[in-house]
């Protein structure tokens, strides 16, 4: 999770060289916790492996999304004690993004196609040079025709649907070789495999409008709170309730730990362990879809603390 003084920092513009190594060092734990792919997250990347500079960079890209996408439009209405919680859902939301805007965007290209394919012949397949040209030996083979063309053969041959949700793609590209390998008999030229393989990738849910693509902000009311909050609230007496709504969702500046344990004659530690214990639940039993849905969210909470306050 994300410090919350830095975040401060950040959203100030006063963000010292120890705030951003510490957002950084944040960005870093949770790329290693989660096990993203660098290739997908860092566009254009088919290592695997993430170095310090693709962390930065990482954290770059997300800070101009920030910045792009005016994020921080919605902060000054953000409790200052669930800015850590928020932000951290702010970059999960952000890789998601990035997933889904390079699996939208790009699919599998013709060039990527290419290289997955020679991937499986290297490592599945013998290839036989033939008049200067590269050929795959099918090993189902009855004779030693060399085919130039597989128009004819793969007309039949049933497509394999790649949407945004497909993670993997060689397994299917591997199917598709075989499919291939079924419908001929004989050597095919490894150009033409991979140009076959290609038109036998579904990628129409690619060329959908884009508007259809991103759906609206998904409409969010109290009743889809409602396990949620009820968790939360659960056993919240009358006076919790108003030391939460003064600490936590209060609209004026931060009131101090010791304001509060002198207005509700409660010992400082006793009251700072009721606040962390109320802010762990509210972690655990909700993760907002985006920002305007975490927004709503603590909205609805806070309406619910109004009304046990009362």
């Amino acid at each position: 999770m994300f410090k919350e003084e830095y975040i401060l920092d950040l959203l100030s513009g006063q963000l010292t060289q120890k705030g951003y190594a510490s957002i950084v060092g944040s960005i870093g734990s949770m790329v290693r916790r989660y096990q993203w792919q660098k290739n997908i997250v860092v566009s254009g990347s088919h290592d695997s492996n993430w170095s310090d500079d693709d962390i930065i960079e990482l954290s770059q890209q997300f800070f101009e999304w920030i910045i792009a996408k005016n994020k921080l439009a919605y902060v000054n209405k953000v409790p200052s004690e669930y800015l850590s919680y928020y932000f951290t859902q702010m970059f999960v939301s952000f890789v998601a993004s990035r997933i889904k805007e390079e699996q939208q965007n790009i699919g599998v290209s013709f060039q990527k196609c290419q290289i997955i394919v020679k991937e499986i012949c290297d490592e599945d397949y013998t290839t036989v040079s033939h008049l200067g040209r590269l050929y795959i030996s099918n090993p189902m083979a009855t004779t030693k025709q060399w085919i130039d063309d597989l128009e004819d053969n793969i007309k039949y041959i049933a497509h394999y649907p790649i949407t945004e949700k497909t993670k993997h793609y060689k397994p299917i590209i591997k199917l598709a070789i075989e499919d291939i390998l079924l419908s001929t008999d004989g050597y095919i030229l490894t150009d033409v495999l991979a140009s076959a393989v290609f038109q036998l990738l579904d990628q129409s849910a690619f060329s959908l409008n884009d508007e259809n693509k991103e759906t609206a902000t998904i409409q969010t009311d109290e009743a889809n709170y409602t396990s949620s909050i009820t968790r939360i609230i659960e056993g919240v007496s009358k006076v919790e309730a108003h030391i939460y709504l003064d600490y936590i969702f209060q609209d004026s500046g931060k009131v101090s730990l010791s304001d509060l344990a002198s207005k509700y004659n409660m010992p400082k530690s006793t009251l700072h362990k009721k606040i962390e214990d109320f802010k762990k639940k509210i972690y655990s039993s909700y993760i907002p879809e985006n920002e305007e849905d975490g927004i709503s969210f603590l909205q609805c909470l806070a309406n619910k603390l109004d009304e046990i306050a009362k």
